[in-house]
C-alpha cells in the first residue's frame, strides 16, 4: 500500500515540484506514471523509496511513514520493493544473473536459494 497525504516537495522556495499530492495505491494495483520531462515522476518515486523526504505531508509505504523513518531503518522499507533506475546502476563486468544475485550474496543467502 502506498499513500500520499497532502505531500509537497520543493527544491527551492520558488521551485515547487509536487503540490498537495494525494493518492492511495492498494496492494495489487497496476499503475502507470506518465508525464512530460520535469513533471515530477522521478521525484515522486524517490519519495516512495525515501531517497528524498517530502517538504510537507505524509507518505505511507507498506506501513512505514517514510518521512520519519530513521536512516538506520531504511533497509526495512527497501526490502519490500524493487527499484530499477533509469541508468540501471549495474556493474558492467557482471552478468545479468550476477547483478541480480549480488544483494542476495551480500545478505548471505544460501547458494541454493539464489
Amino acid at each position: 500500500m502506498i499513500r500520499f497525504i497532502n505531500v509537497y516537495k520543493a527544491y527551492y522556495p520558488t521551485y515547487q515540484v509536487l503540490i498537495d499530492l494525494n493518492f492511495h495505491i492498494q496492494a495489487g494495483d497496476f499503475v502507470f506514471l506518465i508525464g512530460p520531462s520535469g513533471a515530477g515522476k522521478t521525484t515522486l518515486l524517490k519519495l516512495i523509496y525515501r531517497e528524498e523526504k517530502p517538504t510537507q505531508g505524509e507518505i505511507l509505504v507498506s506501513g512505514f511513514n517514510v518521512k520519519v523513518l530513521p536512516d538506520k531503518k531504511l533497509y526495512l522499507l527497501r526490502r519490500k520493493m524493487g527499484i530499477v533506475f533509469q541508468d540501471f546502476k549495474l556493474i558492467p563486468h557482471f552478468s545479468v544473473f550476477e547483478n541480480i544475485a549480488l544483494i542476495l550474496y551480500i545478505l548471505d543467502y544460501p547458494f541454493h536459494f539464489i
